[in-house]
């Protein structure tokens, strides 16, 4: 037997779903136009450090300051040389000497005595001021300043080191350079020593004392 089919009944029910939608629409377009964000819900900036990573402004690249005694055997004078690392190397003017022309003797008298000084103070006063110039002008984030005291900063500790007087004029430069950052409220330098032998390595200490005349 034949099953027979149900026939749709034309009276069900329907939903027309039109002006549901239009509703829904014209509730979010209220809330969008009606919302107000709170001053920190617009504002994505995070607190990221400035001296790392990408910034608006690009940063200064750190450098050190080297400062060397250049020592000439054949004169026996020593004149000073500043550069960025050992890059641009600048002879500092007017501080060729030997140490006869610093190093108080026995025999000095009084006149030769203050003749010694205040040569030691004038060529105290160039290298000061040629470092801290060339700190200006180089644009570069100095954080050190090195002191090389090989004879030949090429041939490094097999061409000997420079009279030590003349190393410690380069501290004595050192320590008013940084005396004089420290008043202008300027980070201060570390200061070390190093050269370099033969064969590219390198070796360091720390900065000692010593005597000159001043």
């Amino acid at each position: 037997m034949a099953l027979k089919r149900r026939r749709r009944d034309d009276k069900t029910p329907t939903f027309d779903m039109t002006p549901m939608i239009d509703c829904v629409f014209q509730l979010l377009i209220f809330f969008i136009v009606c919302t107000r964000f709170k001053q920190e819900e617009r504002s994505m900036r995070a607190d990221l450090p400035t001296d790392e990573g990408l910034s608006a402004a690009a940063a200064l690249p750190k450098e050190q300051i080297t400062v060397y005694c250049d020592w000439d055997e054949a004169t026996a004078t020593n004149q000073y040389v500043v550069a960025i690392g050992a890059r641009g190397r600048k002879v500092v003017e007017g501080t060729r000497m030997g140490l006869l022309d610093i190093v108080v003797m026995d025999g000095d008298g009084m006149g030769s005595i203050a003749e010694k000084k205040n040569r030691y103070r004038t060529v105290h006063k160039a290298l000061v001021d040629a470092v801290e110039n060339y700190i200006e002008r180089s644009g570069a984030k100095i954080e050190k300043l090195e002191i090389s005291f090989a004879k030949n900063a090429v041939a490094g500790v097999s061409s000997g080191t420079a009279p030590w007087m003349f190393v410690s004029m380069a501290i004595d430069a050192s320590s008013e350079i940084n005396t004089k950052r420290k008043a202008a409220n300027k980070p201060e330098l570390s200061v070390t020593f190093k050269f370099a032998d033969a064969y590219g390595r390198t070796a360091g200490m720390k900065p000692g004392g010593g005597g000159a005349a001043k």
